[in-house]
């Protein structure tokens, strides 16, 4: 007799069937008793487990623990959404009778085994996951609630779709409105491989009270995460999102929507990719906030790309865009490949190639790594408070380093004129506004900012530079090619930003045009800066490693980036890196890879499929650094990087 133990309520009904459902198919020559532990659960519930196993001749008993039974335990709770079912598991010895000398749990690992699903409309369901009477959750996924788990390995295709097209009216709390093609909501989970093709769609009407909000959280993988980790996961569904509201958070992305920090947990999103383009519009006097990526600062972002346009179309409300991520906790070796729009009447909007701000960490651990845009970003926006840069709109958290944009900035400005510090106006070829060093990067994009104002007196303050609009801090050893332009009474014009700018270059044949001119910095030809002996690859060079230990060198790359330096650790068209990144013994051990080196350098390290993962810091001696599950090139060996715990 083979014993299986569950702990499960009413929420997870479904997925405890479908469970046993795969267990009794692919083991029907043994004898499973199921043991449900369930502080709660109807009998019209447990009447359907029994029929169920049942039916393959099994054996199933249900346990209703005391609610006391953990009374004399302090136990922590990390959130409310966390009930105390939860903890049942540890008591399992003292539920379960004595004559059960071993069981087997079901921690919740679903195994799609590269299957697809067709053919699936997903509807919402109302009040799931035990919110108490102030606060209503609207949720639609294949999995309304993950905690505890794992799945991996599944497809939705082009022919499911989840949709919600309704009119809320609520009054007595908050409103959850989340819907992920994947899951509803995870909860200390690993996402795994899963793809998802099924579009998202919201059409919106929610009226509710001026004391409470509205949370609406969209996207193709896990709608709403705490403490989650997505690993190889992609969405090429689409993302149209319109939903009118008053008070409303809205965060939509391809992969995750609203996240926040589990204690003593990370979220984390590695080698993801978005493919379907994402359109969000509506009227709230809240927030949007969109990422291709994702669409909340709590995630620590790894080797993502986005591939697909990212639009948003908003009134009242304030807007926070990102090709990658509305926000960053961390992003490294991820790029926007497509364009970024954004039209918005909100009192603040920030816009970025890579993510659209960052938040202060007193650790100081969060950067901007190896980053890039190439995808052209157009905004249009009356707000007070406007930041747009190539790699990222506002800066107040993490340096920039070894960055780059390619894509070309068109911004709109009808906001008030006027010299108020909240009326500012920052754009810049990198970065916006920003109180964060930037280090080693480029910006190739031209900067244009219009006024739509027509014989309007007055002026705004801000300012709009080649690499950053304003910078409290220093901007070390990168370049600009591009044009600045601003016609905005006020704003100061500059080659490269309007302070501390050093050992910085400009290419002194692009155009600026402006009131007030500011050219800092030093001036290259646009033949000298694609020319090897000029002066300026040396200068690069010679100055890399001021920025940092993490920065890497320059290099011209034949077809490359119209001829202008580039980093060069990293394989680009199938060029390899011409740096010595010769080391000695290289191996993976519980997650962990191993690097044993003469000497130090910055190690990169590749997908077998070419892409960079991330560059290893390496000293003399023995390096290890953690990396996803899977098989990497490091130094020219091939090394395979199995499960393992930190």
């Amino acid at each position: 007799m083979i014993h299986i133990a569950c702990n499960i309520d009413a929420n997870f009904m479904q997925h405890c069937a479908v469970t046993l459902v795969s267990l009794f198919e692919n083991n029907k020559s043994a004898d499973i008793c199921v043991h449900i532990v369930a502080p709660s659960l109807s009998e019209e519930n447990q009447q359907i487990l029994r029929n169920l196993v049942a039916s393959y001749g099994n054996d199933i008993r249900f346990y209703f623990p005391p609610e006391d039974l953990l009374s004399c335990f302090a136990i922590k709770k990390f959130g409310k959404r966390i009930s105390m079912a939860t903890y049942y598991r540890c008591m399992f010895s003292a539920i379960l009778p004595d004559d059960v000398e071993k069981v087997l749990y079901f921690s919740g690992v679903f195994d799609g085994n590269g299957h697809t699903i067709s053919g699936l409309t997903v509807i919402p369901v109302e009040d799931v996951g035990g919110y108490g009477d102030d606060h209503k959750r609207i949720s639609a996924g294949l999995f309304g609630m993950v905690r505890d788990a794992e799945i991996r390995d599944l497809t939705l295709d082009e022919t499911c779709r989840v949709e919600v097209s309704e009119m809320y009216s609520f009054s007595f709390g908050d409103l959850d409105l989340e819907l992920g093609a994947i899951a509803a909501s995870g909860y200390e989970s690993c996402f795994v491989r899963c793809v998802n093709r099924a579009d998202v769609v919201v059409t919106s009407v929610i009226w509710g009270s001026d004391t409470h909000e509205t949370f609406c959280s969209v996207s193709g993988i896990v709608a709403h995460a705490d403490g989650v980790k997505l690993i190889g996961c992609s969405n090429e569904g689409h993302m149209t999102v319109d939903v009118h509201s008053d008070m409303a958070d809205i965060r939509v992305s391809g992969l995750v929507g609203r996240c926040g920090p589990v204690y003593g947990k990370e979220n984390r999103i590695v080698s993801c990719t978005n493919r379907g383009g994402i359109l969000v519009s509506g009227n709230t006097s809240g927030s949007v906030s969109v990422g291709g990526i994702s669409s909340n600062y709590s995630f620590r972002v790894d080797s993502c790309e986005n591939h697909s346009v990212v639009k948003v179309n908003v009134h009242e409300g304030s807007a926070y865009v990102g090709g990658v991520s509305s926000a960053s906790m961390g992003i490294t070796h991820s790029f926007n490949r497509d364009s970024v729009i954004c039209e918005s009447d909100g009192f603040e909007v920030q816009v970025g190639g890579v993510c659209s701000y960052s938040f202060y960490n007193s650790s100081q651990t969060d950067s901007l790594y190896t980053c890039g845009n190439e995808g052209e970003i157009e905004v249009k926006s009356n707000g007070s408070m406007l930041s747009v840069g190539g790699v990222m709109g506002q800066n107040t958290g993490c340096p920039v380093v070894d960055c780059w944009n390619r894509g070309g900035l068109k911004i709109e400005s009808s906001a008030p004129r006027s010299s108020s510090r909240w009326n500012a106006i920052y754009a810049g070829g990198l970065v916006g506004y920003c109180e964060e060093p930037v280090y080693n990067s480029y910006n190739r994009g031209n900067i244009s900012l219009i006024d739509a104002h027509i014989d309007v007196e007055g002026s705004s303050q801000g300012s709009v530079g080649g690499l950053v609009g304003k910078a409290y801090k220093l901007l070390w050893n990168s370049y600009s090619t591009g044009d600045v332009y601003s016609d905005v009474a006020g704003v100061k014009v500059c080659r490269l930003s309007e302070s501390n700018v050093h050992s910085c270059y400009y290419n002194s044949d692009a155009v600026i045009e402006g009131a007030e001119v500011d050219e800092q910095g030093t001036a290259y030809r646009r033949a000298e800066m694609q020319s090897a002996g000029s002066g300026f690859l040396e200068a690069l060079n010679n100055n890399a490693t001021e920025g940092g230990a993490s920065c890497r060198n320059w290099g011209y790359i034949p077809g490359e980036n119209d001829g202008y330096p580039v980093h060069i650790d990293r394989i680009v068209d199938g060029v390899d890196s011409p740096a010595d990144h010769s080391v000695g013994r290289v191996y993976a051990a519980n997650g962990r890879l191993f690097v044993q080196s003469d000497r130090s350098m910055q190690l990169p390290v590749y997908k077998v499929t070419g892409q960079i993962v991330k560059i290893m810091n390496v000293v003399e001696g023995l390096n290890t650094d953690y990396l996803p599950c899977g098989v990497y090139v490091v130094a020219g060996q091939v090394v395979a990087v199995t499960a393992g715990n930190k």
